[in-house]
């Protein structure tokens, strides 16, 4: 799952600096903040293959953090947001929703794989 996560990291931090160069706003850089810290928990995961499982249950912690935020902006203020705003919410709910799900599956699927042996 680091690899994966390196690509969601990326995918966060281009859309968080886009987002700052296009507005100048620091609240833009969100994403980037999120995609900074997964790509340094993949980053070491890689680097670390026995703390992998736990380096990697930080970052789906940090996914959901990253999925929660702009859930919550968007439930409270969508329709007072500017459309770059709204479309770098909705992009980092769906980017970390989805490296959420992914690490789930994951996570699943290695759990069943023990237990099996």
């Amino acid at each position: 799952m680091p690899k994966p996560t390196l690509v969601f990291a990326a995918l966060l931090l281009g859309l968080g600096l886009g987002a700052f160069a296009l507005s100048g706003s620091r609240t833009a850089l969100l994403p980037a903040y999120v995609g900074g810290t997964l790509a340094v928990l993949a980053g070491l995961a890689l680097a670390y293959a026995g703390a992998r499982r736990h380096l990697m249950h930080v970052a789906a912690v940090v996914a959901l953090l990253g999925a929660l935020a702009p859930a919550a902006a968007l439930a409270i203020r969508a329709a007072q947001m500017s459309p770059l705003a709204l479309s770098v919410n909705v992009g980092m709910l769906a980017l970390s929703a989805a490296l959420l799900a992914m690490m789930i599956r994951s996570f699943v699927v290695a759990r069943r794989s023990r237990t099996a042996d």
